[in-house]
């Protein structure tokens, strides 16, 4: 698996997993650890890449998204599936195609042929940027942070 990032962001983060006892994998060029480490668990949460993600998928994710693929877990990912461009959707095929996806601060261009379930979470964007750029966002209940989205599938039985 790949090697950590350098920054801070990421240094935190794997303090974060490591005080909440969320086990990650070592780097390493041997997809071995993955495969094991699927057998073991029971769902996958995918944010391997960020919304800025640009193909192609190169080492050693390019080996990592198929056995995470074959391994029939359920996939939920966050903000945008792995593989998949913040634009163009997954285009080239080779993307994770989770069953849950929750996407942050808006729905990207990129997920509008998503048919799993889709949830919107957090309540980031003032209304003033949301006219600005007319941003179809939905009302969420009460003083909710997160509200599920109608699925391409069941609008498409309207």
């Amino acid at each position: 698996m790949p090697k950590p990032g350098s920054k801070d962001y990421y240094k935190r983060l794997q303090i974060q997993c490591d005080n909440m006892k969320i086990t990650t994998l070592p780097p390493s060029p041997d997809t071995d650890p993955l495969r094991t480490a699927l057998r073991t668990t029971d769902v996958i949460l995918d944010a391997i890449f960020g919304f800025s993600f640009k193909g192609p998928i190169r080492a050693p994710f390019d080996a990592a998204l198929p056995l995470i693929t074959q391994s029939g877990l359920p996939i939920v990912s966050v903000d945008i599936p792995s593989g998949w461009d913040v634009e163009k959707g997954n285009t080239a095929g080779v993307g994770l195609n989770p069953d849950v996806l929750i996407s942050l601060t808006a729905p990207k261009e990129g997920v509008k042929e998503f048919t799993g379930r889709h949830f919107l979470g957090g309540r980031f964007i003032p209304k003033t940027l949301e006219e600005k750029y007319a941003l179809n966002l939905p009302q969420y209940p009460d003083t909710d942070q997160i509200v599920e989205l109608p699925s391409l599938e069941s609008s498409q039985k309207l």
